[in-house]
């Protein structure tokens, strides 16, 4: 039987006077992957930031039931998860050992391989400064997996990336659900990838969840015109 690994309930949230989430319920449970998928400004990174209990947003009413020590967060922006200035192998080394893990660089230059990041040995002597935003991003990615969360939060983490790197994150998340049995919840609004990865998806429009199911459910039997909507230009992925 599958834990549940997030459990939202009734969930409202707002920037000072403004209602961007309303009234959410979704689970999320241990070996599966949930995508959540709606435009730009529809209240998904809003949501996310709510789960993660971000001080600046304000919680109305509703409920998020988790355990934060199996949480790991991949975000959109890169540029929160390292000091620019300091070399990635010294970093890595503290994050590890500060979570009761070791430093093994072979493991580590063997996930850089994976995600498309060669010469992984020179970029662990780098500096965040010196790489571009999609290099960064992938070496966030690489980092909170490192960590081994039972649960994934991702806010968008291709969108800093070109299709072909795309395409290695979205395999290695795939890979790492299927061998550590995690649940990742995505928030995406490319409906590609959606469909390559989900097992189930739920649909975000002004604040509310206004569809979800299967990801054959979803993308087969659409029932809410905005969905259908969604559906008459799906983004691709290459391969």
């Amino acid at each position: 039987m599958k834990d549940t690994l997030l459990n939202i309930v009734n969930l409202s949230l707002a920037y000072e006077d403004e209602l961007v989430v309303d009234q959410i319920n979704l689970k999320l449970h241990s070996d599966e992957i949930l995508c959540i998928v709606g435009e730009s400004g529809s209240g998904k990174t809003t949501l996310l930031r709510g789960i993660c209990r971000d001080k600046n947003v304000l919680v109305l009413s509703g409920d998020v039931q988790m355990d934060l020590n199996r949480m790991g967060v991949i975000s959109q922006n890169p540029n929160g998860a390292f000091n620019p200035l300091r070399r990635f192998d010294k970093q890595l080394r503290e994050t590890l050992v500060s979570n009761g893990l070791e430093y093994r660089e072979q493991e580590i230059l063997d996930l850089f391989e994976r995600i498309g990041l060669q010469d992984g040995a020179s970029i662990l002597r780098s500096r965040p400064f010196e790489m571009s935003g999609g290099m960064n991003q992938r070496i966030a990615i690489a980092a909170t997996m490192l960590l081994e969360p039972k649960m994934l939060l991702c806010d968008e983490p291709t969108s800093a990336l070109d299709v072909t790197s795309a395409n290695l994150v979205v395999d290695l998340l795939c890979r790492y659900r299927q061998k550590k049995h995690v649940g990742i919840l995505l928030i995406t609004h490319n409906l590609g990838i959606a469909a390559k990865m989900a097992d189930r998806v739920a649909i975000m429009q002004k604040g509310r969840i206004i569809e979800s199911g299967t990801t054959d459910e979803i993308f087969g039997n659409p029932k809410e015109a905005y969905t259908k909507q969604l559906m008459a230009d799906v983004p691709k992925l290459v391969g």
